[in-house]
């Protein structure tokens, strides 16, 4: 029996009634890809963010981590903290994640918003992070930089939030982050997305040269109660490149599906660096 794993997490309770968001990160990200995010949404919500299973501080897997068990390992932490219903916010392959756990948990998923999402791993896109797993395999984290990347920031400015991730990504456990590609090779969230009946908004990025806005329009196709937006300044990772402009979409999204009451007010701030 595959036990779940209680991951490593951040809670932050926000005024009372308020939506709580269970952010998941994208494949070689951590929690703390959301640091920015959460300082803007400020307490307005509540925010559950953690470190997937073979990412940052959570046990890493001798085995490729599918979305299947990504899933589980949610759902025993949201279980074991007590938390009711929830907005489940995903980006990229967090994306898919957040789309298997809303078909699967449709009583606890209030709405979802997905961002650079795809309905499943392409054979380019496999063959692509196929490759990249071998080649950390055996040669590290430097054998992908900086190049793994500057892909990601495509168009975009490379200052403080551009080193920091980039430190935290070269940083990583090698072997952990090739179990995490491994585990999503073959990865297919499409039935979900047929499935999903909650308010859910799809996000794509202008500039995203990974997944770009047109895989992002399938899935809005795919999912009966959604909403298409276009951010067209941001690349692959538009919560992390445009915080501000990113929580101010999803509250506006949560208020005119009377998720949030009333107007969400969005802290012109970033966190503070870790």
């Amino acid at each position: 029996m595959n036990v779940p794993t209680l991951l490593h997490y951040q809670w932050h309770q926000g005024k009372a009634g308020s939506p709580a968001f269970f952010l998941i990160h994208p494949l070689g990200g951590d929690l703390t890809f959301w640091n920015d995010c959460i300082a803007c949404w400020g307490p307005d919500v509540s925010t559950l963010a953690c470190d997937l299973r073979s990412a940052g501080r959570s046990p890493a897997s001798l085995a490729p981590v599918t979305i299947a068990q990504h899933v589980a390992d949610l759902e025993a932490l949201r279980h074991a903290l007590g938390i009711g219903s929830i907005v489940l916010v995903g980006c990229a392959i967090g994306a898919m994640t957040a789309t298997h756990y809303a078909a699967t948990h449709t009583d606890v998923t209030q709405a979802l918003v997905l961002v650079s999402p795809t309905p499943k791993t392409t054979p380019v896109a496999a063959k692509m992070l196929a490759d990249r797993a071998e080649l950390v395999s055996q040669s590290g984290m430097a054998s992908i930089l900086p190049d793994a990347i500057d892909k990601a920031f495509e168009q975009q400015v490379k200052g403080e939030t551009y080193q920091r991730y980039y430190q935290r990504f070269a940083a990583q456990n090698a072997d952990a982050y090739v179990q995490s590609i491994r585990g999503i090779l073959n990865a297919d969230v499409t039935a979900d997305l047929q499935s999903i009946q909650c308010p859910t908004l799809v996000i794509g990025a202008g500039h995203d040269l990974l997944l770009p806005p047109a895989l992002s329009l399938q899935v809005h196709e795919l999912v009966k109660k959604s909403e298409f937006q276009i951010m067209t300044e941001a690349a692959h990772f538009a919560p992390l490149q445009h915080p501000e402009r990113f929580a101010e979409r999803v509250g506006s999204f949560l208020a005119r599906n009377g998720i949030l009451q009333g107007s969400m007010t969005i802290e012109n701030r970033k966190a503070p660096s870790p």
